[in-house]
């Protein structure tokens, strides 16, 4: 009940969003800070271009009275683009297209070999040769670092692996299985967390995976990285080693 109501909200207010920019009170002229060179100085100033061509503008000094209401609107012009920008973010998630047949994963997916065998991977042909190892072109270094890792580890693994939710297609990065336990699981390396809109996607993504069962720990891995010092393998080893235990421990049972 809850999340049919959160989802009926975000819906209406992504229409209010809608409505916002194409709202002819709120579709300024375009407004940009710049400088004024004068006397070997350089003056801020703001600029009010009145055509597309950006070839017509007024200009007032920054700490002109004339320059204050265009202040106001300049911020305005800054939340449109970044209302833009979000909607342009979620129009992606909503029509993305795979030619590949994605597996459906849900509550009720065994999570076993033939599970396994039947994902997948993308092959995606625009990764760039940059970071090959075992016949697998990677986005990154650290997730060929983590390939390294599941193969010293015995473990088989698939990348960018296809896979469906409510019709929605998703590439996770690793689906993983153990001989031992005779079980997969995925697993996500979110690399570029110091960026606003890879977290909109990053948090997008667990929220569907978490509302299709999807249990970390035990039928997900998530590892995040924002710079250079958040990677560390052998962090990741034990994570990864914590899963694989709490599926033996469960199959012993």
């Amino acid at each position: 009940m809850i999340a049919a109501k959160l989802h009926k909200l975000a819906v209406l207010m992504r229409m209010l969003n809608l409505e916002y920019l194409h709202d002819p009170e709120v579709c300024k002229p375009t407004i940009k800070l710049g400088k004024r060179e004068r006397r070997n100085a350089s003056i801020p100033v703001i600029r009010i271009y009145t055509d597309a061509s950006y070839k017509t503008h007024n200009e007032y000094l920054l700490s002109s009275p004339k320059s204050e209401k265009w202040k106001n609107l300049l911020e305005e012009q800054a939340r449109r683009l970044e209302i833009e920008n979000h909607l342009e973010f979620r129009s992606e998630l909503e029509h993305i297209e795979t030619p590949y047949k994605a597996v459906v994963i849900n509550k009720k997916t065994a999570y076993s070999k033939e599970v396994f065998d039947s994902l997948i991977e993308k092959n995606d042909p625009e990764i760039k040769k940059k970071h090959v190892f075992d016949g697998h072109r990677f986005r990154s270094k650290s997730e060929m670092l983590i390939a390294q890792l599941l193969k010293s580890m015995g473990l088989e693994y698939k990348y960018d692996v296809v896979v469906s939710f409510d019709n929605e297609v998703f590439y996770i990065d690793f689906a993983i299985y153990c001989h031992e336990t005779g079980r997969f699981f995925f697993m996500e390396h979110f690399g570029d967390m110091g960026s606003e809109r890879y977290r909109q996607r990053t948090f997008h993504k667990i929220t569907v995976y978490t509302a299709h069962g999807l249990v970390e720990g035990s039928d997900i891995l998530y590892t995040y990285e924002n710079n250079d010092d958040d990677f560390d393998l052998n962090v990741y080893e034990c994570k990864i080693l914590s899963i694989v235990s709490a599926h033996a421990i469960f199959n012993s049972t």
